[in-house]
């Protein structure tokens, strides 16, 4: 008879695999091990037929073919629940856009909490160990009530609370939030800070390099109700395009944009809904004590990297390994 463990407490479900996030998680367990043995991820992909799911499943698959690209979507219980049957642990991620709604102004994205309800739920429902969920600060509480709309941010915040009342295996993990830009509405000399989501969440989540911890590796024991920050040192907002060009050897400017410019732009992307909500992100980080890390929400002794064995990418380090040169070549190697 074999001693290996039930295949339920190696498997993972991993939702947004097909996207940066989820992605990196779905590259990094499939490269790591537990206790147990390998991981078996399962991808969730609302159309695991599409040209991206299947790239991913091609790109991914390991000989003895620990991954599967599983249908569902987040706003659908019932496709949760089979995806998430028999699994020890979730990857959870929701987005500030709905898949096939315009958001109006009044909606305020409430979709993406009815996402995360759903999920929590069926997590609940399949009993879950391990919920890992990508999430990000109460902005109402880091800017003393000043911001109210940052709703993206909010929501995130708002699912984590419900996660944490109804699940007793739930770890959070803090990304930046979105990708590099160079015209931001922020002052140059203010600090950020900087994570490459593809790879670092990934990383994070289940830490490649098996000297390396990991949330999923670590156990839920060990990280039940912790937020881990995958976010690197703080880095003047001027100094991404100084570092660009560095790296390059293309020339860059950091040239910030007004405020209405910047709303306007994140609205066309993701609907009206939005721009209030990253209009009032944006003012925030452009005047956010720069005492503060995790968006001048947290005091500067996270602890993420001494626990799990590792740290977030630096800006230079994307670059080197995406070989970004600019809009035109994004994510194109050499």
């Amino acid at each position: 008879m074999s001693s290996d463990p039930p295949v339920a407490h190696r498997t993972i479900a991993v939702i947004g695999a097909t996207g940066y996030q989820g992605g990196g998680v779905v590259r990094a367990l499939l490269k790591a091990t537990s206790d147990s043995g390998p991981w078996l991820v399962r991808a969730i992909s609302q159309n695991p037929s599409s040209p991206k799911a299947q790239r991913l499943l091609a790109e991914n698959q390991t000989p003895d073919e620990r991954l599967t690209i599983v249908a569902a979507n987040v706003y659908d219980v019932a496709s949760l629940h089979g995806a998430f049957a028999g699994a020890h642990g979730v990857f959870a991620i929701t987005h500030d856009s709905h898949p096939t709604k315009v958001i109006a102004e009044d909606q305020d994205m409430l979709h993406e909490i009815e996402a995360g309800r759903n999920m929590v739920f069926a997590a609940k429902a399949c009993g879950v160990k391990h919920f890992v969920f990508s999430t990000l600060p109460d902005m109402v509480k880091a800017t003393g009530g000043r911001f109210t709309k940052i709703h993206h941010m909010n929501n995130k915040y708002a699912i984590e609370t419900i996660a944490r009342k109804e699940l007793n295996g739930y770890t959070g993990i803090i990304p930046a939030d979105g990708i590099v830009r160079f015209c931001p509405p922020v002052p140059g000399h203010q600090v950020t800070q900087w994570t490459d989501p593809a790879h670092d969440v990934g990383v994070f989540a289940e830490k490649v390099y098996f000297i390396s911890k990991g949330i999923f590796a670590l156990g839920v024991e060990e990280t039940r109700g912790k937020i881990y920050l995958a976010l690197s040192q703080p880095i003047r907002s001027e100094d991404i395009a100084k570092i660009f060009t560095r790296v390059t050897g293309q020339p860059s400017i950091y040239y910030p944009i007004s405020l209405e410019e910047y709303g306007d732009f994140a609205a066309s992307m993701i609907g009206p809904g939005f721009k209030e909500d990253i209009m009032q992100m944006m003012e925030w980080v452009a005047t956010a004590p720069q005492n503060k890390i995790c968006y001048g929400s947290m005091d500067p002794d996270d602890r993420s990297a001494e626990e799990l064995g590792v740290k977030a990418s630096t800006f230079e380090e994307w670059l080197r390994r995406s070989w970004w040169k600019g809009p035109e070549e994004a994510y194109q190697k050499k």
